[in-house]
């Protein structure tokens, strides 16, 4: 048996009451979160979750369906709800991050308003992430000065998006322990296995080596077993890309990636097809009706009424979300990480760490993905050297490196001038002229969350 099925089976073992806060308690990602601790109750037994959000009716519903599903399943773990987030990061051992500053409606414009200038719309990369950047990164920036005088032995698990920027943003603010939560890398290896037909072994027992960045970066070894089983992946691959399906807005990304594995022998990360075919991705873009987040929307009355339901009952069902592109939150990747360091297992994640010498071709202040040894001391990134990339992958991925890093900076103390030079260094817009005109634009769109110096 592995360390880590030993780990989901075992009683936690704390020699201290616990306490976890989330920023951005009110979001319903914070639902699933409360699903995993009661899927897996001992995880966090006699621990103290403290959910905080200013928007006192988001966080009651919250706190109210947390409340009577945990009662229900007999789950010993106490909640508690705050709109303060001082009170919520007081004495806390761990700080979860999941916010969005402006809401959806700023995703839509991150989304919407780049395609006018034949860029890009996404809010995680490209110009419109950049902007989530410059909003999300100072309030960031503001909760990792609280932790460190309010909690300054907590570690900081932050989802909030875009997680490469906003991690590295924290990394250089303070001294605190930050750590880069993206995707459960295990699971998604686990569902591209399953989808390939390989017969594998359980998700536990997969180890991949997934390096680069958040959004960024190349699967170039999957062990099972002691053997890698990436070969298996890109045959189905081939065989996928050789039947020549027709390519339509909802089937695009996964054709164009499906191609980039075979052409590169490794699997790309979600994303990487807009580097790669930036022109196929523009004009399926501006094909559809929605972006992903104006469907979102659409959905979402109908999502919190359901909610709103549950919560009324004695005992409320479990709820799950549907799966958003570009929409994360706290959930059982979350806690995971949290057992790894309460545990002391030694497990191994793929996390967004600085690099400090792990990868071979970035500097080591760079915030990178990749496998990491997990303890009581956090997260430890593992040395991969080159990661088994060639020079043209390490080529992009470095250039996209130095971008965050100075996205980043621009972020916490920059202005107008060195904002545009960031955006100008971004590879999806990788143009002074566009990087000038389309940052005036989404910056007067943002204009009421974003400091007054960007605009200077």
């Amino acid at each position: 048996m592995t360390s880590q099925a030993n780990a989901l089976k075992n009683p936690a073992h704390h020699s201290h009451r616990v306490k976890i806060a989330i920023i951005g308690g009110g979001s319903l990602h914070c639902a699933t979160f409360m699903q995993s601790v009661i899927q897996q109750p001992e995880v966090l037994r006699g621990c103290q979750i403290t959910l905080m959000d200013i928007d006192e009716e988001s966080l009651d519903l919250i706190y109210t369906l947390g409340t009577k599903l945990f009662q229900q399943n007999g789950v010993e773990v106490e909640l508690k709800k705050t709109t303060s987030q001082e009170e919520a990061i007081e004495n806390a051992n761990f700080v979860l991050t999941t916010f969005r500053t402006g809401g959806l409606q700023s995703r839509v414009i991150d989304e919407k308003l780049p395609l006018r200038h034949n860029l890009l719309g996404n809010d995680t990369i490209g110009a419109g992430g950049f902007f989530h950047a410059l909003r999300n990164a100072p309030v960031i920036a503001g909760i990792a000065a609280e932790i460190e005088k309010l909690a300054p032995k907590a570690f900081l698990l932050n989802y909030t998006s875009p997680s490469n920027i906003t991690t590295e943003a924290i990394s250089h603010y303070s001294g605190i322990r930050v750590i880069g939560l993206q995707d459960n890398t295990f699971a998604k290896i686990a569902t591209i296995a399953q989808y390939t037909g390989a017969q594998f072994e359980p998700p536990e027992h997969l180890h991949a080596r997934k390096v680069g960045l958040s959004n960024a970066n190349w699967t170039t070894a999957i062990w099972s077993e002691g053997e890698d089983v990436l070969a298996q992946v890109i045959q189905w691959c081939e065989k996928f890309i050789q039947h020549k399906p027709e390519m339509t807005v909802e089937n695009y990304p996964y054709i164009l990636l499906a191609t980039l594995a075979t052409r590169y022998n490794a699997i790309p990360s979600y994303y990487m097809h807009y580097y790669y075919f930036p022109e196929i991705v523009l004009e399926y873009q501006q094909k559809q009706s929605q972006t992903p987040t104006e469907s979102l929307l659409a959905q979402l009355p109908r999502m919190i009424q359901s909610y709103k339901q549950e919560a009324q009952k004695k005992h409320p069902a479990s709820i799950q979300l549907p799966e958003v592109p570009g929409e994360l939150g706290p959930d059982d990747f979350a806690l995971s990480i949290i057992r790894s360091i309460l545990n002391d297992t030694g497990e191994e994640w793929v996390l967004n760490v600085p690099n400090k010498g792990s990868l071979n071709f970035l500097a080591d202040d760079r915030v990178v993905e990749l496998p990491c040894r997990v303890d009581a001391r956090g997260a430890t990134p593992l040395t991969q050297e080159d990661g088994g990339l060639s020079i043209d992958q390490k080529g992009l991925i470095a250039a996209l490196a130095e971008y965050e890093g100075a996205a980043a900076r621009v972020a916490l103390w920059g202005n107008r001038q060195e904002a545009i030079k960031a955006l100008a260094a971004n590879p999806l817009v990788w143009s002074y002229s566009k990087a000038e005109k389309i940052y005036d634009e989404l910056a007067h769109a943002h204009k009421k969350f974003l400091p007054q110096r960007l605009f200077k």
